[in-house]
């Protein structure tokens, strides 16, 4: 006898998109502590959708409350797309703008740093890995180029991440933590400056991207289809099971299943 279910699911449809996206949705922001620009409901969160400042350069950066948004010392905002998953292609897959500069009194890059670390289901967060003395790994550190094509890394500026770095196929939902303390409480840092007072968030292009095409009811036996968590590991029986999932049919198409 074949089991029949409901399943709620969100089916995303891995087909190479030609558009390119910025950043649309705000899931939490925790304001840290000493900067607060941009933080107004007037400007926020409207300043950090959109492309980076036009003005940016190496040597000039964006401080205008309408462009950019003062995360704060130790402070953490999770963003991301409403109706896409960033997934992983080749190269990188998310450019994160800031408004970092290159100091011309001292030839050194003002960076004012941030963990970047992403999720499939907004709980479950993996970190890329980073340096805090060369600042590798960490958005914050590049300067902005207004000027280029936002999604023309390297040339445009920003700190790039690409998925396959930290082994996953596709996310929904980008967190960044600031970590500018760990310079201003450490004087012999190659980037240390008195003033430094917090990550500013100006923009994040989405490079590789596919749609979220619907929320749909499907009532059907599950014999045909594999199921898994998302750990991988194959789901025989889901009765009482809640969470987040994904499924694969015959003709191998992968779809991301939400099951309530």
């Amino acid at each position: 006898m074949k089991t029949f279910f409901l399943l709620f699911l969100f089916i995303i449809s891995f087909i190479n998109c030609k558009s390119q996206l910025f950043i649309d949705t705000v899931y939490s922001f925790t304001p840290g502590t000493l900067q607060y620009t941009g933080q107004e409901e007037k400007y926020f969160p409207m300043n950090i959708f959109g492309p980076p400042s036009i003005i940016a350069t190496k040597y000039i950066q964006e401080t205008t409350p309408e462009q950019i948004l003062s995360i704060g010392l130790d402070g953490e905002i999770i963003i991301g797309l409403k109706d896409n998953l960033i997934i992983d292609k080749p190269g990188p897959d998310f450019i994160i703008f800031e408004n970092a500069f290159i100091n011309q009194f001292n030839n050194k890059i003002y960076a004012e740093p941030a963990v970047i670390s992403v999720s499939k289901d907004g709980i479950n967060f993996i970190e890329f890995p980073y340096d805090i003395l060369t600042l590798e790994g960490l958005a914050g550190v590049t300067p902005t180029i207004g000027s280029e094509d936002p999604f023309n890394h390297p040339k445009c500026g920003g700190d790039a991440f690409d998925l396959s770095t930290i082994d996953i196929d596709s996310v929904k939902y980008i967190k960044i933590k600031d970590i500018t303390s760990q310079i201003l409480n450490n004087t012999s840092h190659p980037n240390y400056d008195p003033t430094l007072s917090g990550f500013d968030l100006d923009a994040i292009a989405v490079i590789n991207h596919t749609e979220i095409i619907s929320s749909v009811s499907i009532s059907n036996n599950y014999d045909s289809f594999i199921i898994f968590d998302i750990f991988g590991n194959v789901i025989d029986n889901l009765n009482n099971y809640q969470g987040v999932y994904f499924i694969k049919s015959e003709n191998q198409i992968l779809k991301y299943v939400k099951i309530n």
